[in-house]
């Protein structure tokens, strides 16, 4: 009974223009974006590939220590093609300082990280198109599911033959999900072959592993609005208010829920007293740093020394020192080498005040706006997409976290190499600095079982959605006369 039900049903729709509409939409616009986003992305990429050798030569070509300051480059994610995310403001490169930790949050005024969510919907990709088209095709496949039955006298006349209501809700289900299942797939498979065949996206297994996590997501997404449509379908008797009711479901879940509560967000937690607060704590640490370089003398100010370029300078780059000034020079070596770890000690006292004033500024305002979006079934899909494709704050953050964790092996590697004492920190003259056995930088995303750690829950909580809406109209159908 059950697969002759959901037959009827699959055939139902397949003969429906809405079925049409639903293929056509969806080929057209995943298509068009994919085209797209693999050409911004190869983009991106060529960039990338630029600045890298770019860097590579500016970095390990200076000719004294203290003019190490190399800069590290992020790789475009291509994953990025179907969730965006942060991927394209988040800062992509970061230079190294001994006196200062890197960190995401540069400078709050000029940062959108205060609220990450603040532009949900402006940046266009798979994952968006899928949110907004396969949520409205789920709820036009269902509004008329029982309420369509019911003006048409087809539901009395199936009740009449003992058919159990659970069983007409399940097979309506499985049939809609069939034919909203056909165009996905086709949309979803003709992108990711687009990619491929482009010759720009190289996917490794873990990759894989992550698009297979979109696509669940985005499958469970579109059960979640379907069961959403039917129990609305099942609430109502005639099938116009049904669509209104969709419609306005629709647009609120979709639209004014997620944008509105992050405006919200971002409008009521206040978090600029605590950044005034740490600002002023670093002025005091600062503060302190030159009250203690004020009563040290840099025997250097009276050295007039060749630069790299030429000029007489007083820099920190001397390719050659007049002989007359060479009795200053064990004494500018003790100079920095009291000088140099005294700014590093301060840029880490900086970065403890700063790193425990995130955690209660912005990263708590990031934790509020993800658990607001967690109310509404478009929210869920997003955060769980962001987090399969690797595009959230939680990637940006692990970028600046490898760094910081560079920067310490650089200073250990001045360290073992004295370099603070010695004449190449400051002058070339004796022969330049070599960076033959200076650590290199190599980014490591995450795996995917770090991905699925962090998408794990929110899925959970779609997921958990579909039986919920499924009992929920079911009790509703049961309890209705027909």
């Amino acid at each position: 009974m059950l697969w002759t039900l959901t037959r009827r049903e699959i055939l139902a729709n397949l003969m429906t223009f809405r079925f049409c509409v639903a293929v056509i939409a969806c080929l057209s616009l995943v298509l068009a974006s994919t085209i797209v986003l693999t050409n911004d992305y190869a983009r991106r990429l060529a960039r990338y590939n630029a600045d890298v050798i770019k860097h590579h030569q500016s970095n390990f070509s200076a000719k004294t220590y203290s003019y190490f300051r190399p800069e590290l480059d992020k790789p475009p994610n291509p994953l990025s093609i179907f969730n965006q995310g942060l991927e394209k403001r988040a800062p992509s490169s970061v230079r190294i300082l001994r006196g200062e930790v890197p960190y995401l949050w540069k400078s709050h005024r000029d940062s959108d990280y205060d609220n990450p969510f603040q532009r949900l919907l402006a940046e266009l990709d798979i994952v968006s198109i899928f949110q907004i088209l396969l949520s409205l095709l789920a709820l036009v496949f269902a509004y008329d599911a029982i309420a369509g039955e019911r003006e048409a006298g087809t539901l009395r006349l199936m009740l009449a033959n003992s058919v159990s209501r659970g069983l007409i809700l399940f097979s309506k289900y499985m049939g809609a999900m069939v034919c909203l299942f056909l165009p996905f797939l086709l949309s979803f498979l003709f992108a990711l072959v687009f990619q491929l065949l482009s010759g720009v996206t190289h996917y490794k297994f873990d990759d894989f592993i992550r698009i297979g996590g979109i696509f669940v997501a985005s499958l469970v997404y579109v059960s979640t609005f379907y069961l959403i449509g039917l129990l609305i379908s099942s609430v109502t008797r005639h099938t116009a208010t049904s669509l209104i009711l969709s419609i306005f479901v629709w647009i609120v879940f979709t639209f004014i829920y997620p944008n509105v509560s992050l405006f919200m967000v971002n409008r009521f937690v206040d978090i600029e007293e605590k950044l005034e607060q740490t600002n002023r704590e670093i002025d005091q640490i600062w503060e302190q740093f030159y009250r203690e370089v004020e009563q040290q003398h840099d025997p250097l100010e009276k050295v007039r020394c060749i630069g790299s370029h030429g000029r007489t300078n007083r820099s920190r780059d001397c390719s050659y020192i007049p002989p007359e000034f060479e009795p200053e020079i064990p004494a500018a070596k003790a100079y920095y080498q009291f000088l140099v770890p005294l700014r590093i000690r301060t840029g880490e006292k900086i970065w403890s005040v700063r790193k425990h004033a995130l955690a209660e500024t912005y990263l708590r305002k990031y934790a509020v706006a993800r658990n607001t979006l967690r109310f509404s079934p478009t929210g869920l899909y997003q955060l769980t997409t962001e987090a399969w494709a690797g595009t959230g704050l939680f990637r940006a953050e692990d970028f600046f976290k490898q760094a910081r964790q560079y920067r310490q092996a650089v200073l250990d590697y001045f360290y073992g190499k004295k370099a603070f004492s010695s004449r190449l920190w400051f002058a070339s003259d004796k022969g330049n600095a070599s960076w033959d056995d200076v650590p290199r930088f190599s980014y490591r995303p995450p795996n995917a079982l770090g991905n699925a750690n962090r998408a794990l829950p929110d899925l959970l909580m779609l997921f958990i959605l579909n039986p919920l809406l499924f009992m929920i109209a079911f009790t509703v159908f049961s309890r209705q006369e027909i």
